[in-house]
């Protein structure tokens, strides 16, 4: 049986997210990155900041509830539910999901929608189309091991292929907060070797002064906030003749001031 329109949209989607070579980004600068690699970085912010394009000008995301832990034979788990407030009931849909480093998957089956959103494995019965939660067998929901600053992205596309909704979802959030500033960088590889950097709560369509710090390598930079006070920009820790270390990043302004770090180089990825 061929490939529904819906899978075949998230195949050329999911595979566009080709992995980064470590060795690539170690032996370039900051401003010199190829251009194909840093569309690969812009992607990953794309998806996480659920960006309007054509194929969702609302900008719809998929946000999850955690409900559980579990400790596994491969590691500890967080279980999430997951909601898409505003997508469609009438469509089908299909998922795939996305981990740094590894091959992306379109995962099994439909999905469907109930009118809170909640995603579902079967087409929601009347008496399950305002609920929050379902029977297991009937919810879609995700069992996900992580390390700290490691996100897990996830996309549903429905059954026409005209809509492509992100998702993602960080177990163990590497997050400072001042004064409502939120300062947070998220791994764009297993091993750090570049990372992403977030900021919310700051002053709008503004210029932000960012400080990094990679083992005693200073780089100064700029923050750009949109009208939400919302940035996004990345960051690529690696020091010549260095294995491993720790990326600070300081943000400051005359309300707030946060700083987080991130560890980055050989033997820094630790799932929980």
């Amino acid at each position: 049986m061929p490939p529904t329109s819906a899978k075949v949209v998230l195949s050329s989607l999911v595979f566009s997210l080709i992995s980064i070579a470590v060795a690539c980004l170690a032996q370039t600068g900051q401003q010199n990155v190829p251009p194909k690699i840093m569309a690969q970085l812009k992607q990953q912010i794309g998806i996480d900041d659920a960006i309007p394009d054509q194929k969702n000008p609302s900008g719809l995301h998929i946000s999850f509830v955690k409900f559980a832990e579990n400790d596994t034979d491969q590691g500890h788990v967080t279980v999430y539910r997951a909601f898409v407030p505003g997508a469609s009931e009438t469509l089908k849909y299909a998922l795939a999901s996305i981990k740094i480093g590894q091959t992306a998957q379109v995962l099994p089956g439909d999905v469907y929608v109930n009118a809170k959103g909640l995603l579902m494995a079967n087409k929601p019965r009347p008496e399950q189309e305002n609920e929050d939660s379902v029977d297991s067998d009937d919810e879609v929901d995700f069992a996900i091991r992580a390390a700290r600053g490691e996100p897990v992205r996830f996309v549903l596309a429905s059954s026409d292929g005209k809509t492509l909704i992100p998702g993602t979802v960080i177990p163990y959030p590497i997050v400072s907060e001042d004064h409502g500033c939120r300062l947070e960088t998220r791994l764009a590889l297993p091993d750090g070797g570049a990372v992403l950097i977030y900021a919310d709560g700051l002053p709008p369509n503004s210029e932000i002064p960012i400080r990094s710090i990679s083992e005693d390598e200073q780089h100064p930079g700029v923050l750009h906030t949109n009208a939400a006070g919302h940035a996004a920009t990345i960051d690529l820790p690696y020091v010549r003749g260095k294995e491993a270390g720790t990326l600070q990043v300081i943000v400051s302004t005359k309300q707030c001031s946060a700083s987080v770090e991130i560890p980055w180089g050989k033997g820094s990825y630790s799932p929980m």
